[in-house]
């Protein structure tokens, strides 16, 4: 049976639907977006405290779910950590050792989690912000591929399910139009929880098979009064570009990549995803007042 890998298929753990093979599509309102959303353990921080997420799921864990799902290229714990920074360093192999690796970040409560739970609650008022950061490849990755994203699920407080993605991908191929060209994207998009009705999104796609930047950061900053997400990619505010139905309620995170080593084109290149959350260290500007998710004021 061929093994099916976690970041090209609809997950089996987190339900992200549509992923990179939307990059073909720009029509963000023709996308479909599923919803199934994991809880991740996670605790509320007071003022004093540092906010990040309790990525706490361990590869005994992943074992037992690899096991249970052996359909699946089994996932592993990214072989780097460092906070909420998860990285990898491609190694060099001989032509009999070329393989596909997943890794994961997650929490236990996740991965045995039921349907359309979240954790995190949020500041219901005013305007809360992170940011995310990929480090990608900038050369050519041969016949290999690296894909990478980090998605955040959530509810609002009048039923709907919120589901939003920043990724990278190279080398990967959409069975209609072939090879993807190497880009970062990100969306937003939200339908009611028990998957009925229409599902709206907001989608946007940049080319970087000329890029010479590795690092690529996005920030959201979410209005709670008003409903609406703002967007900073690479330092350019974009201004409020979507919306959504309610106040987000709650959210949960988790950050994912995959490598296919079919040459050694990647050897030795060292990349990452890392997700900030807390106010010290998110970098770009933001509206007056705005806080971090555990409502500290930047």
């Amino acid at each position: 049976m061929k093994k099916l890998s976690i970041l090209t298929v609809s997950l089996a753990l987190f339900g992200c639907g549509d992923d990179y093979n939307a990059s073909q599509n720009n029509d963000s309102s023709t996308q479909t977006v599923e919803t199934n959303v994991r809880t991740l353990n996670l605790k509320t921080f007071s003022q004093s405290e540092v906010c990040q997420y309790n990525f706490d799921a361990t590869q005994e864990d992943y074992d037992v779910w690899n096991a249970e799902n052996p359909e699946y290229f089994p996932i592993k714990v990214f072989p780097e950590i460092n906070s909420q920074k998860f990285g990898l360093t491609i190694p060099s192999v001989t032509e009999n050792e070329y393989n596909f690796i997943d890794y994961l970040a997650s929490s236990k409560a996740q991965l045995s989690a039921s349907d359309n739970e979240v954790d995190f609650s949020l500041p219901t008022t005013g305007i809360i912000a992170f940011e995310m950061q990929l480090k990608i490849p900038i050369y050519s990755l041969g016949n290999s591929s690296y894909t990478s994203r980090i998605s955040l699920v959530g509810i609002t407080n009048n039923g709907y399910s919120i589901n939003s993605n920043f990724g990278f991908q190279s080398g990967t191929y959409d069975p209609e139009f072939g090879e993807n060209p190497a880009n970062v994207n990100y969306y937003m998009a939200y339908r009611l929880t028990d998957e009925s009705g229409p599902t709206t999104s907001y989608y946007q796609n940049a080319n970087t098979t000329n890029n010479s930047n590795n690092y690529q950061r996005l920030g959201i900053y979410i209005n709670q009064a008003t409903k609406q997400v703002g967007y900073i990619f690479n330092g350019v505010d974009q201004g409020y570009q979507s919306s959504l139905p309610a106040a987000l309620q709650k959210l949960s995170f988790t950050i994912s990549s995959g490598v296919a080593i079919y040459s050694n084109h990647l050897s030795g290149q060292e990349l990452s995803s890392e997700l900030i959350t807390d106010r010290g260290s998110l970098q770009f500007n933001y509206p007056q007042g705005t806080t971090d998710i555990c409502g500290n004021t930047i």
